[in-house]
């Protein structure tokens, strides 16, 4: 066609011909997109299921060499519910052996912890773990007194599926980290290994470890061993599931949004977040650079147990100048330099703060319970108990940190990436959404029609959005005033430890965490501040009364309807409290934690579920 005759045409029609092209242009490369990523997500599904696969045979084969355990039943349930102490005794007083000793936590991860039932454990290292024990057992013959020479020696431990450990994967439940195994162990996995500590599993996590449902592609979904149709918590959950399970003694998580404490609140167990100043920077793998590069939250490595005295045995081997000196130097943090758990301060008259509501989310009556019953006893112990009272201006900046802080990369940019292509797991759904919405339309849209509806919570955490360099370092810093802040209010009321609730509601149901996301202020707020944080069970949900929520029984508030669709069927459910206090105050809570354990006898007035 010559150029005369194009002129021809009406030059609407070559307007509308244009558009109809770039439309269609751009829908093709759309479609390719599209297309594109539905090859990388299949060809990561193929991964997950060779991983998972791999480790099925691997339970299978072991199952195939197995010798049983030679000790009595009675002997066999002592074992599963003795703390640290107790079985050294056992060992020292040559009732039974280390050999043993794992046999029977190895008969009981293959009874109640794998796939076909609770789904906790990722991997296994039975064998190693029981090569370990026939030497330990070698040594204890030469001479017994080696029992209590290494603190965990002759202790089968368990590990959260980040942490770096030799010949194994770390994957965050995601295809692209399958089998490229460490090279070494990490600096956490070292310490335990100084301490002589056996490590026989690894223990499920969610996908890319934010989210309170320990859930991924690759080993699907881990269920608690209160109830099966309840969540474990995250992002150390298998490591909680565990330890109800009593599938190891000791257990170690990490925590930077509630991860140690979470898994602890939902499955009645003890979790412990030391300050983040007395953990190094490193020893779990990383999922992506952006991630690792991130300053304003500190992620905290602690214990997982049954008992306060147990979280004491791991966090000294944790913070041990010794044990730490003896791992290799190249795995060390050129930048840490450990600090003793030092002698647990002296004063006898506590001054105790506590709440019940924090940014105005209000619990139901069995977490401010449990925080009443808790302070209670501790009053007749000759402790001072007082309401913590902070700035309501304060207390929303601390809540709405935590989300400002992972979605301010542009709608979790930085986990997408960690991805290569995989789908996020289901409970990331709202989260991902929200992240993507401009702060234009939250502002002048959502914001209007949350207020005109009566969406208060909603409202209060609608501004958290991508934000450019600026804005995120102008966030940084009134963080880091607001953390003083809360610093100084604490300090202004001469409070030593905060009880506080351990989560917005006992453990929710599977898929829960979806809506439920804002519950978990109650356990990131402490990151935020980067306090020292433990978490350990009171009570239990008791009745119909304990699921009300006060002042919300007939509110409009969907965070408030969700929450009462979430508590139907709750009753029996453990409830922890938390106990927190300032940096480097981590000797005071866990004294605090050891009182509260002794008067409150949850072991004893609740115990464990059999599992049969």
């Amino acid at each position: 066609m010559k150029f005369k005759d194009l002129l021809k045409y009406n030059k609407r029609e070559i307007i509308k011909g244009g558009f109809v092209l770039a439309l269609s242009g751009g829908f093709g490369l759309w479609t390719l997109g599209k297309f594109i990523d539905y090859i990388k997500h299949k060809k990561m599904e193929r991964i997950c299921k060779r991983k998972r696969q791999v480790t099925i045979e691997a339970i299978n084969n072991y199952k195939l060499i197995h010798q049983p355990c030679q000790l009595s039943q009675d002997l066999q349930k002592q074992i599963l519910n003795s703390n640290v102490a107790q079985i050294k005794q056992l060992l020292y007083e040559e009732k039974t052996t280390v050999e043993q000793i794992v046999l029977v936590f190895i008969e009981r991860i293959l009874k109640v912890a794998c796939s076909d039932n609770l789904n906790i454990i990722t991997e296994i290292n039975f064998i190693e773990a029981l090569e370990q024990a026939k030497i330990q057992d070698q040594e204890i013959k030469a001479d017994k007194n080696i029992i209590n020479k290494y603190p965990l020696f002759g202790i089968p431990i368990s590990v959260k599926e980040t942490f770096i450990q030799k010949n194994f994967d770390s994957t965050y439940g995601l295809g692209v980290n399958c089998f490229k195994p460490a090279q070494e162990d990490g600096i956490q996995v070292a310490q335990i290994r100084q301490a002589r500590g056996i490590i026989i599993a690894r223990t499920n996590v969610p996908q890319v470890a934010m989210t309170f449902e320990s859930v991924n592609h690759i080993y699907g979904r881990t269920k608690n061993p209160w109830n099966p149709n309840r969540a474990v918590g995250g992002s150390s959950g298998g490591e909680g599931a565990l330890a109800a399970a009593r599938g190891s003694v000791l257990g170690i998580g990490s925590d930077i949004g509630g991860s140690i404490r979470i898994p602890a609140a939902f499955c009645g167990v003890y979790g412990f977040k030391p300050y983040s100043g007395r953990i190094p920077e490193y020893g779990e793998s990383k999922i992506s650079l952006a991630i690792e590069g991130g300053m304003q939250l500190k992620v905290s490595r602690g214990p997982i147990a049954r008992c306060v005295d147990d979280l004491i045995v791991l966090t000294k081997v944790l913070f041990d100048k010794e044990i730490y000196s003896k791992i290799p130097q190249q795995i060390k943090d050129p930048y840490f330099d450990p600090q003793q758990l030092g002698e647990f301060p002296k004063k006898q008259k506590l001054k105790i703060g506590y709440f019940n509501i924090f940014n105005g989310l209000v619990t139901p009556k069995c977490m401010s319970r449990a925080v009443n019953e808790v302070c209670e006893a501790l009053k007749h112990q000759g402790h001072e108990i007082v309401e913590f009272i902070v700035d309501a201006q304060i207390q929303s900046i601390i809540a709405n940190c935590f989300l400002k802080i992972v979605v301010a990369d542009g709608g979790m940019k930085s986990y997408i990436d960690a991805l290569h292509g995989q789908k996020f797991i289901e409970e990331y759904d709202l989260l991902v959404q929200d992240a993507n919405i401009s702060l234009g339309i939250k502002k002048f849209v959502l914001g209007p029609l949350f207020k005109l509806f009566g969406q208060k919570t909603l409202l209060e955490y609608n501004y958290n959005t991508k934000v450019d360099v600026y804005q995120y370092l102008v966030d940084s810093a009134i963080r880091k005033q607001t953390n003083l802040q809360f610093c100084q209010a604490v300090q202004d009321q001469g409070i030593d430890v905060i009880i506080s609730p351990a989560f917005g509601l006992p453990a929710v149901k599977h898929g829960g965490s979806k809506e439920l996301a804002f519950t978990a202020l109650y356990t990131w707020m402490w990151n935020v501040v980067d306090f020292p944080s433990g978490s350990l069970p009171v009570t239990i949900v008791k009745n119909d009364q304990d699921l009300v929520i006060d002042g919300q029984e007939n509110s409009i508030d969907l965070v408030y309807r969700f929450m009462k669709k979430d508590l139907q069927g709750a009753i029996g459910l453990p409830v922890n409290v938390q106990v927190s206090a300032l940096p480097n105050q981590d000797e005071m809570v866990l004294k605090v934690m050891k009182q509260i354990e002794s008067l409150m006898q949850f072991n004893s007035k609740y115990p464990y579920p059999e599992l049969n």
